[in-house]
């Protein structure tokens, strides 16, 4: 069967809300259904592009095929079904966790550290304590630099994949571009013990408040051309995909 045919139906089923792993499936079986077809058209004595063509009148036109799936509400996916959920709720859901499970993780090993001095009387040199104070710097700047971003694209991935709507895409993206950027997770140590902050400029008194909002615009500014170049890159298949559909 030609290419360009499947590939437009599996667009219109994405587009249509349906799940990917749901149109993975069905396209496999369109194509394993229809070289039966073939097969069997052959073998009455069809030839090449006869054999092809019977095949696609047994298979079904597209919109036929598209409505079988559409008429299953249950293949929609999540994204599609509760898109208020998973780009309105998410980004914030998203934070919360990242910063839960670095206060979890950095909190763990602080107590480890902090137990192997007090059991094995195991007292670390200076360029010990300053390596490790390194060590959790870089990891509280990876959870509220880093993890927005990869949240961002996380959701962009989502909604790429599934062809929702820009519209629900950017939301989720710039809510968890702008909350990610007033978050600030520290660790100092004073001298005699290591103390751990975490704050967020968006509540009184509003602590680094202008920083906030410059991370959050670089956020914005980072996720906006990463979705910029994909877009553009993506644009041309899609267009070629349209003029063979047609």
């Amino acid at each position: 069967m030609p290419q360009p045919r499947f590939d437009h139906l599996r667009e219109c089923l994405l587009r249509a809300g349906i799940a990917p792993r749901h149109v993975r499936r069905y396209i496999g079986e369109l194509r394993d259904h229809f070289d039966d077809l073939v097969r069997e058209a052959k073998a009455s004595g069809a030839l090449g592009a006869a054999a092809e063509a019977a095949a696609l009148a047994r298979l079904g036109n597209e919109n036929d095929l598209v409505a079988g799936m559409l008429a299953r509400p249950g293949l929609r996916s999540i994204a599609s079904r509760y898109p208020w959920a998973v780009f309105g709720l998410g980004p914030v859901a998203m934070l919360i966790a990242g910063l839960v499970v670095a206060v979890v993780v950095e909190i763990g090993v602080l107590d480890l550290v902090t137990l192997a001095m007090r059991e094995l009387g195991w007292k670390p040199q200076p360029s010990a304590l300053k390596t490790f104070t390194l060590v959790v710097e870089v990891w509280n700047t990876l959870a509220v630099y880093a993890a927005p971003l990869g949240f961002a694209a996380l959701l962009f991935m989502i909604g790429a994949r599934q062809r929702m709507s820009s519209a629900w895409v950017f939301a989720g993206v710039a809510m968890v571009c702008i909350f990610g950027g007033f978050q600030n997770l520290v660790w100092y140590d004073t001298g005699t013990r290591g103390e751990m902050m975490l704050t967020t400029g968006l509540l009184h008194p509003y602590p680094h408040f202008p920083e906030g909002v410059a991370r959050a615009a670089a956020n914005l500014a980072v996720s906006a051309t990463a979705w910029w170049l994909f877009m553009r890159r993506r644009s041309s298949p899609e267009t070629e995909l349209s003029a063979n559909a047609g």
